[in-house]
């Protein structure tokens, strides 16, 4: 895919065809003359409260840098929370905040399915963990308000950055009203889509990449404009009565791929993952309103088949049911599950021979955690493999994007290629590069550094103090 930045003609696409997902609009900028304005300063903005901004803020602000951040949502957790993909999946390298965090959802009664947090590692023969998205957030908010450090403000939206130089001087956002400009030393991207980059000017992918970029042993020779699949995930619950079937008129049997992951949440609720559901270029060629109605009526068809299942079918029998005639949906989730968007370009592109390496014949020596997880692509072009030579690592440089000095990014958007980004994008491993960000910040702020002059040996001895691993051995 050729490099993209903000200012070419090919924004075009992204901007003028609806795709929200990738789009920078502010309802609230025609506010602007309205609104009042407020500058504040602080040490470290990070940009996006998801599973790598949440990760950035802990660390940033457990190494003693005063923090802000910004989520535009009302909870914590991004994809995990917002498109109820709350089931961490299987994979090494995720000992730091991730226990952390996961230990503080145990309080919850019924916070997390299993209390062994063991049971998600390794990638060969783990198991999933599933929780609940509210023991997530509370878990998060809790631990960032302990240290006394973090001004977390939700639902509120980034909308420029404002460079000088090779440097983001502040960023500005929209909350309640209210137009905010935050200056600070180190900024973290931890926007799904890479937004504060891309609006930075930073060079970005897009869909495939051809064979000649990276020489991928799967890469295509000529590469399309193919984004990984999307799903919107339901959850259902068992009601113990039988309950009417419904499909809609309008709505045709086969509407929705069967290809399922369903796990068993807390309460005994199971949680479903139509993997294949929608085509990843709908964000490009639909509006988001669109997109989600027609996730909608997929979810409906998709479970009319599943109250039509017979005793013997496997998505029955795993639970040790007779059919779902008794179960009922209990709820959508509000946000569809999108697996890949823009990727930012660093000092690095992880590819797909890191991933079939294995970390103990990489040649960097500035990796900062390590993940085994299978490459994974969901649609038409779609692939499943394990990765062959056990786990693999991120380098440093991964996060840190091309032309900006005070920047990182931590995010399924940081510098990854298409397929590698399909193996990379988990949750807990999202988390972990947000560890990694937030502690590379923190250490840029007490050493007046920008983000490529941090001793990353350095970084990489506190990772290893706080639980993180770079080795496999």
């Amino acid at each position: 895919m050729p490099k993209i930045t903000r200012r070419t003609a090919a924004m075009t696409l992204l901007t003028g065809g609806g795709g929200l997902a990738l789009s920078r609009v502010s309802p609230a900028a025609a506010l602007a003359k309205h609104a009042s304005e407020e500058r504040v300063r602080t040490q470290v903005c990070v940009i996006g409260g998801g599973s790598g901004g949440t990760g950035a803020a802990l660390a940033a602000t457990r190494a003693g840098a005063e923090t802000w951040l910004l989520e535009s949502e009302s909870i914590l957790g991004g994809t995990s929370t917002n498109a109820w993909v709350h089931t961490w999946e299987p994979t090494v390298g995720t000992d730091g905040l991730p226990r952390r965090v996961y230990e503080e959802m145990k309080k919850d009664p019924l916070g997390v399915t299993f209390a062994d947090y063991d049971r998600g590692a390794p990638r060969q023969g783990g198991h999933g963990l599933p929780f609940e998205p509210r023991a997530f957030n509370f878990a998060a908010r809790e631990m960032l308000d302990a240290t006394g450090r973090c001004t977390t403000l939700l639902g509120t939206t980034f909308y420029k950055a404002l460079v000088e130089n090779d440097r983001i001087v502040a960023v500005e956002a929209w909350f309640a009203g209210k137009h905010l400009i935050i200056e600070a030393d180190i900024f973290i991207d931890c926007t799904a889509d890479g937004d504060v980059c891309a609006d930075a000017g930073c060079e970005f992918g897009l869909g495939e990449d051809p064979k000649s970029l990276y020489h991928e042993p799967s890469a295509p020779e000529q590469a399309e404009l193919w984004l990984n699949g999307l799903t919107l995930c339901y959850r259902i619950t068992d009601t113990g009565t039988p309950q009417k079937r419904y499909l809609p008129q309008g709505i045709s049997q086969g509407l929705c791929s069967k290809g399922t992951h369903i796990v068993k949440l807390p309460n005994g609720d199971l949680l479903l993952n139509a993997v294949n559901m929608l085509n990843g270029n709908a964000l490009l060629e639909k509006q988001y309103s669109e997109l989600m109605h027609e996730g909608q009526r997929r979810v409906l068809e998709h479970f009319y088949w599943l109250q039509n299942l017979h005793e013997e079918h496997s998505y029955v029998r795993r639970f040790g049911l007779k059919n779902y005639r008794n179960w009922c949906i209990a709820g959508i989730a509000p946000r569809i599950g999108v697996r890949e968007t823009r990727r930012i370009l660093g000092d690095y592109v992880l590819n797909e021979n890191d991933c079939q390496a294995g970390v103990k014949n990489q040649k960097h020596d500035d990796i900062i955690t390590i993940t085994d997880h299978a490459v994974d692509l969901h649609g038409r072009k779609g692939r499943l493999y394990e990765v062959p030579n056990g786990a693999y690592g991120v380098p440093y440089r991964c996060l840190t994007p091309r032309g900006v000095q005070n920047l990182l990014i931590a995010s399924r958007a940081a510098s990854f290629s298409h397929i590698a980004a399909s193996s990379c994008r988990l949750c807990r491993t999202m988390m972990t590069l947000g560890q990694a960000a937030g502690n590379a910040a923190a250490m840029a702020v007490a050493d007046r550094l920008n983000t490529r002059e941090v001793d990353v040996a350095e970084l990489q001895k506190r990772l290893q103090s706080q639980g993180v691993a770079i080795t496999t051995s």
